[in-house]
């Protein structure tokens, strides 16, 4: 199985056989590259961990240029449907459904959101990066209304002998008994100024073998300085 990221919480597994699609978003920082539309449209499947426009926003066009169907949440499905998503194209999925697709089995599992620190909100806020992209400030507030969060999913994706646990959003559901010991966590490495010492007790209830972060790059662009770094 290859795994590729394209950004932000965009990613891409793929056996020999079929590829599956996770929260396809397009950034807009020109100085990150653009997903080629029609490379994620040709991979069939698109998964969805909850409603936020950098999950959810560019799945419209995905599905347009040929891709699909859509598994994700009643929330997701309502917002996908008023963006002219037709509702044959999308699958409500919830808390312990079991898709199977080729060599794929995927299960959900009841998620939760990020809460973000106040410390990480007021420098997101005021800073001169924030006044130098003052531009993207509308959008981004539309797009924060205009995509509610619902309910977010995490997902358990085997394939090949191996099982790789898949969050959007980095927090668990403290009454959700999560598979342990998988061969690969995802984390999306954001949404605190004090991910370093926030971080460890999911690595510590989860014990997975091994890491791959992601959504840590600077896609809007908003506050963080942009890494240069590979994931896990």
């Amino acid at each position: 199985m290859e795994i590729k990221w394209y950004g932000t919480a965009t990613l891409a597994y793929e056996t020999e056989d079929q590829t599956i699609l996770f929260d396809p978003f397009f950034p807009m920082n020109p100085a990150l590259p653009t997903p080629d539309l029609k490379e994620l449209a040709g991979y069939g499947e698109i998964f969805i961990t909850h409603g936020h426009f950098d999950h959810l926003i560019d799945a419209p066009a995905v599905v347009e240029a040929g891709g699909g169907p859509v598994f994700c949440s009643a929330e997701a499905a309502e917002t996908l449907g008023r963006e002219g998503v037709a509702q044959s194209k999308t699958n409500v999925i919830g808390p312990g459904d079991q898709i199977e697709r080729g060599p794929f089995k995927i299960t959900a599992f009841r998620g939760k959101h990020i809460r973000f620190d106040l410390k990480l909100i007021l420098q997101t806020l005021f800073n001169r990066r924030m006044i130098a992209h003052s531009r993207n400030l509308i959008p981004l507030l539309k797009g924060s209304l205009r995509y509610p969060k619902g309910e977010v999913l995490v997902f358990l994706i085997e394939a090949e002998g191996k099982k790789i646990l898949h969050l959007g959003s980095l927090s668990l559901d403290d009454e959700v008994r999560y598979p342990r010991g998988v061969d690969l966590l995802m984390i999306p490495y954001q949404g605190r100024s004090d991910l370093l010492t926030y971080t460890p007790k999911f690595l510590e209830r989860l014990e997975p073998q091994a890491l791959y972060l992601h959504h840590f790059d600077d896609s809007f662009p908003r506050s963080q300085a942009l890494l240069r770094c590979s994931p896990l």
